[in-house]
Formats: structure tokens, C-alpha cells, sequence
């Protein structure tokens, strides 16, 4: 009965956003359903059903690619009059079509060689595949994890005290995070990656350092508020972060940032590959590979590719370089290379970055004289500052969470009673004073709901 409820949610919420979003995943719904039924079907009779899953697989593999390519191919023949409204375009792109396409491939790869059977409750797959908190930008969800979930529901208290305060902590950090740190940020990183040759090496710094924040608070944040709403129906989906810029290595990085992410990239593209089991050669090709499906998969231009190479190379030379500094010095060089990796995932084209990264080493210090154009851009000292402020806290809370091993939210909603309601209270109070709200303002600007 609750599947039900949770369904019909799903489908009127996915409905509101986008119709044809609600279309395309319906039809993909049936299809995965009627793929792993097959699939089960064929072993019973003998058969292994690869057949099946090779063309469920590429289906979704072809579909995955020609999709992300759209806006390059409308971009590339002049835009062809469509506009980011027009009803041609919202039907060839629709909402939230990566997520659910790798919970699609994945859950046939599962079924397929036996780590998953195959979901005979067509409400219960279809709440997996539209289940509303987590369509849009995931995470990306095992079916497997999260049928067994619902298969528990009718056992949850609606009124758990426990879970519920989970889940009062989850939200509240979650617009803590996009609020007040990520849109804040944002405010310097937009003005100069628009103008960058009109700002010295000081801001140019300041700004990149921003921008690995803000990507970081922009989508932990949305990540977040997914969770704390789907703790409130009893589903527990699984974090895509775990304080990343404490790692110490870029493998932990890539263990702690967008976890459902790089953990399917693990299971079905570098396992398969081969991963480290064919010797240290075919384990750094297989690296790469991954790395550079990554960075395709967010976007289709060079500076996309560019920024997955980086990874791939700084993982690759990782086991020779930052696993064998200090904790501390570690750090630090991550932190350095994934922010310097950041500027291609934020330009516009790979030639920007390029631009971008020159003027950091030639535009020299000259604020002062160029003061005044920095205060009629929109931005301050006082911004500046309050930026540093936030991003520090981040840190020191982050570091706290890295130290305990347990999420921020979680922490918070184990305090005594007392303590709990004064970080509502402050939560609440700090982002009504310092979060980024109204006015031109729009709360749906999450920079993954992009990809």
C-alpha cells in the first residue's frame, strides 16, 4: 500500500516538473522490467539470457550517449530556433534520463550474472526507477538495496522520533549547504569566469578555490535534502558524499565524492574491464577509461574530457606520488589538483580554461587600481570574506564528520534533545540572515541537475 502511495507520488511529482521526463521513464521503466523478467525467465529454461542483456545494455548505453549529445548537436548547427522552452528540445532531453539509465544498465548487468534477481512487482520497480527525492540527480540507487527497503516499509513507524530528527538534519544541512554556501560563492565565481582577464592572479586564485567549494556545497546540498525527504517515508538512499576535501589522496577523493557515482563506474565499466586483476598496465588503461567515461558523461565538450583525463592521470600516478606524502601535505596537493581540474569542468570550452589558467599566471596583482571595477561587478571584501568564513566552517564541521566517520546530519541528530532544537534554531536563523534567496534568485539552479 505505501509502495503504492509513494508511486503515485513519484508519478504526480515527475508529472508537474516535465511530462515527457514522465513519458521517457515510464517507457524505460517497462522496458527494464520486461528485460529482467526475460532475463529470469531464459535461466530457468537453460538458457543464460545474455542475448537479452548485451541488447538491453546497448540500448540504454546508445540511448545515454545520443542523448548527451544533443545540446552539442544543437549548439553545433545554430540552435535550430529551439529554445530552452521550446517542446522539441524538452522532449529529446529529458529530466533526470542519466540517473535513471544507469540504474537502468546496472540493474540488467545484476540480474544478468546473478547478483540481483529480477523484480516481479512492477509498482515496486516502478517506485525504483521514479521514486521522486532522488529522479532528478540521484543518487544512483542498486535495486537490490532498495527493493529490500521497501519490501520493509510496512514495518516502519511513520512516527519514529529517531528517523524523523535524521531527517529534520539532513533537509536543514542540505539548504545550509546550497544557501548559504554554494549560491553565496557563486556570486564571485560567475563574474569572473565571465571576465576573467579583467581580474589579477589574487582573485583568479580566490575564485577557483570558490568554485571547488561551490560545486561541492551545490550538489552535497541537494544530495542532502534528497536523503532527509526520503528518511521521511522510511528509505534510506545512500550518500554521495563523505567530507571528499580531507582526502588525503586522489583515490580517497574518489571514494568520497559523488559515491554512487564513482562506485558505478566501478561495478560496471572498470570491473568489467578487467580492473587490476590483468596486470599494472591494463589496470592504469582501464583507469583511464573510466576517468574519461566520467568526464564525457558530464558534459560533451573537450574541457569535459580534459577534466576526466586529469583524474584519470592523477590516479594513476597517485600510487607513486600523494600515497607516499603526510596526511597533511596530501591534502593539501589534492586539494590543489582537483581544484585545478574544476576550472575545465566550469568553463565553457576547453579554450576558456586555457585563458583562464594563462591569466592566473600573467595578470599579475593590481587590485587596487582595479578596485573600483570590482565594486561595481556586485562584489566586495565583505563577500570575500564571508565566503572564507563559510568555506572554513565547512571545513572544520567536514573534519569533524572525516574524524568520527559518520555524516554531518547524523552527528547532529544524535545530540541530547536541547541541543538538537538550538541547531534547528541556528540552522534555521543563519540561513535566514547569510542564505541567498528571492529576487531573481531560483532555487532549482543546481549545478547537476545539468547532467
Amino acid at each position: 500500500m505505501r509502495e503504492g502511495y509513494l508511486l503515485l507520488a513519484s508519478i504526480l511529482f515527475i508529472g508537474y516538473i516535465s511530462l515527457n521526463a514522465l513519458m521517457a521513464v515510464a517507457v524505460t521503466s517497462i522496458l527494464v522490467y520486461g528485460c529482467g523478467r526475460f532475463i529470469e525467465k531464459a535461466k530457468k529454461t537453460g538458457k543464460s539470457g545474455k542475448g537479452i542483456a548485451i541488447i538491453g545494455i546497448l540500448v540504454f548505453a546508445c540511448l545515454l550517449v545520443v542523448i548527451k549529445n544533443i545540446p552539442w548537436a544543437i549548439k553545433f548547427v545554430g540552435g535550430m530556433g529551439l529554445s530552452e522552452d521550446h517542446l522539441l528540445r524538452r522532449l529529446l532531453l529529458p529530466v533526470g534520463f542519466s540517473f535513471y539509465s544507469f540504474q537502468s544498465i546496472g540493474y540488467i548487468y545484476d540480474v544478468y550474472n546473478g547478483k540481483d534477481e529480477a523484480e516481479h512487482s512492477f509498482i515496486r520497480f516502478a517506485l525504483y526507477m521514479l521514486f521522486f527525492p532522488k529522479f532528478v540527480s540521484g543518487p544512483i540507487e542498486r535495486q537490490s538495496a532498495f527493493g529490500k527497503q521497501l519490501s520493509a516499509l510496512r514495518d516502519v513507524k511513520l512516527l519514529d522520533s529517531s528517523r524523523l530528527w535524521q531527517a529534520v538534519m539532513y533537509i536543514l544541512w542540505g539548504y545550509a549547504l546550497k544557501l548559504i554556501v554554494a549560491d553565496r560563492l557563486a556570486l564571485l565565481v560567475n563574474v569572473v569566469h565571465k571576465m576573467p582577464k579583467a581580474f589579477d592572479v589574487s582573485f583568479l586564485v580566490i575564485c577557483t578555490i570558490f568554485y571547488s567549494f561551490q560545486v561541492y556545497a551545490d550538489f552535497a546540498g541537494y544530495t542532502a535534502i534528497a536523503i532527509g525527504i526520503s528518511k521521511l517515508f522510511g528509505i534510506n538512499l545512500m550518500s554521495n558524499f563523505e567530507s571528499p576535501y580531507w582526502s588525503a589522496t586522489i583515490t580517497e577523493f574518489w571514494r568520497r565524492w559523488h559515491i554512487s557515482l564513482s562506485s558505478w563506474l566501478r561495478d560496471y565499466v572498470y570491473i568489467p574491464l578487467g580492473g587490476n586483476r590483468k596486470g599494472l598496465l591494463r589496470k592504469y588503461i582501464n583507469t583511464m577509461i573510466v576517468f574519461i567515461l566520467c568526464g564525457i558523461w558530464h558534459g560533451n565538450g573537450l574541457s569535459f574530457f580534459v577534466w576526466g583525463a586529469l583524474h584519470g592521470i592523477y590516479s594513476v600516478i597517485d600510487r607513486y606520488t600523494l600515497k607516499k606524502c603526510k596526511p597533511v601535505i596530501g591534502r593539501i596537493f589534492t586539494f590543489i589538483m582537483v581544484s585545478f581540474a574544476w576550472i575545465f569542468f566550469r568553463a565553457e570550452a576547453t579554450s576558456v580554461a586555457i585563458d583562464y589558467i594563462r591569466a592566473m599566471f600573467t595578470n599579475g596583482y593590481w587590485f587596487n587600481s582595479k578596485k573600483g571595477l570590482y565594486m561595481s561587478l556586485g562584489e566586495s571584501f565583505y563577500q570575500v570574506i564571508l565566503g572564507f568564513v563559510f568555506i572554513v566552517i565547512l571545513m572544520i564541521i567536514d573534519g569533524i564528520a572525516y574524524k568520527k566517520n559518520k555524516a554531518v546530519p547524523e552527528l547532529m541528530s544524535e545530540r541530547k534533545p536541547v541541543i538538537r532544537y538550538l541547531i534547528v534554531y541556528i540552522a534555521v536563523l543563519v540561513i535566514f540572515i547569510f542564505g541567498i534567496y528571492g529576487g531573481t534568485y531560483n532555487p532549482a539552479d543546481f549545478i547537476y541537475m545539468q547532467f
